[in-house]
């Protein structure tokens, strides 16, 4: 009797010890494939050409691993961390020189009746909740919105950030959050007191429902630059706000999108989509830059595309994209452009983790100057198909 007793005691002790520790798991993907890309800049009889054939990787979705963990700290809240890396399966070089968890690093709380609150590196709220209605889902390079006709403010990394979702609530779910620090630095050198700081922030925000078939979400961004230098500042503010659709007929899911980005891209962090080749391209060749380089900058950007199932595990995507900006500042000639991308991938479930994936793309845009006679021409041709595996 007594070592029953001390036996269902000790076994009580253990199963209370492992309920107290911290789950942790091992996650990832890995994506490769072979492929074709080329994508031409012209101006009249001068153009710049580029051609990659070969293996192609992180095309179906980023190559990454990553630990998450969840602790139960009881009354319904949890602990939580994530640590995730991209890196290039080809080469096996990290995607981001420098940084280890270059995707996602967090720590957090997270309630079923109240939400969760994650401080660290991490996605923007579009990510979450308009990335998703994308029929690519932002991957397939130039195919999904991100690399596309949107750019970066449909899923984009925010560092030094605290972010807040809330659980869905009869079919509501929204999210806010903030990325930046106050960093001040004074100094004098005997000749008065000179002053450094960088205020440069970014607020992100979003709301979205759910209800059976159809799911709705809009999103809004805003990044400041706020930036001095031994007492001489520089300014600019980007506002970015995008609405998206799908309404899932069963034999068919339609996908719509519409955007607008209003000031100055920053160097980095945000990207204009596949209109930004056209600004690499100029400023290779000698040109200050184009377009999204100050206040004047604006841009729209619509999506309309179709899922369409083929038997339990089969997918065809389709997708048109398109935007038009321009920059009425007179430092860049009033400069405005078109850009217009149509794409269709074919994926096939092996299984729950691996999967197929085919794609071909092609996109072609301009931008007209006022003291040019000629547009400045792009076109973009993307052909590829690969393999997905998800541990």
């Amino acid at each position: 009797m007594k070592k029953s007793l001390l036996s269902g005691l000790v076994l009580t002790a253990i199963a209370g010890l492992a309920h107290a520790e911290t789950s942790v798991q091992l996650y990832g993907l890995v994506d490769a494939g072979v492929g074709y890309s080329q994508t031409k800049v012209s101006y009249g009889d001068s153009w710049v050409k580029t051609r990659e054939i070969g293996l192609v990787d992180g095309l179906g979705g980023t190559n990454n691993w990553g630990l998450k963990g969840i602790e139960d700290l009881g009354n319904g809240t949890s602990a939580i961390f994530q640590l995730e890396s991209g890196f290039s399966l080809g080469t096996g070089h990290s995607l981001s020189e420098g940084t280890l968890f270059d995707r996602r690093a967090l720590v957090g709380l997270t309630g079923a009746d109240w939400g969760t609150v994650t401080l660290g590196r991490q996605y923007n709220v579009a990510d979450d909740i308009l990335s998703p209605l994308d029929p690519f889902a932002t991957n397939f390079a130039q195919a999904g919105v991100t690399a596309g006709a949107f750019g970066d403010s449909v899923s984009a990394n925010m560092s030094d950030s605290i972010k807040y979702m809330s659980p869905v609530w009869g079919g509501f779910q929204f999210g806010l959050g903030y990325s930046g620090k106050n960093e001040k630095t004074e100094y004098d050198s005997g000749s008065g007191r000179t002053v450094d700081k960088d205020t440069s922030n970014w607020i992100t925000a979003g709301l979205a429902y759910t209800n059976g078939p159809l799911a709705v979400a809009a999103t809004y961004d805003r990044f400041r630059s706020d930036v001095t230098v031994s007492d001489e500042s520089t300014k600019s503010t980007t506002n970015m706000w995008n609405v998206g659709l799908t309404y899932d007929f069963t034999a068919v899911k339609a996908h719509l999108m519409y955007g607008q980005t209003h000031g100055a891209l920053p160097a980095t962090g945000l990207s204009s989509g596949l209109i930004n080749t056209l600004d690499t391209t100029l400023v290779d060749d000698g040109d200050s830059g184009l377009l999204s380089g100050t206040s004047g900058y604006r841009q729209q950007a619509w999506l309309a595309g179709l899922t369409i199932p083929v038997g339990d595990a089969g997918r065809v995507l389709l997708s048109y994209q398109g935007n038009h900006v321009k920059n009425s500042d007179t430092v860049y000639d009033k400069a405005r452009g078109t850009l217009h991308i149509g794409s269709i991938g074919y994926s096939q479930d092996l299984s729950k983790r691996t999967t197929l994936y085919a794609v071909a793309s092609y996109g072609s845009g301009s931008v007209r100057f006022d003291a040019l006679e000629d547009k400045v021409k792009l076109k973009s041709t993307l052909v590829a198909a690969g393999i997905q595996h998800r541990f």
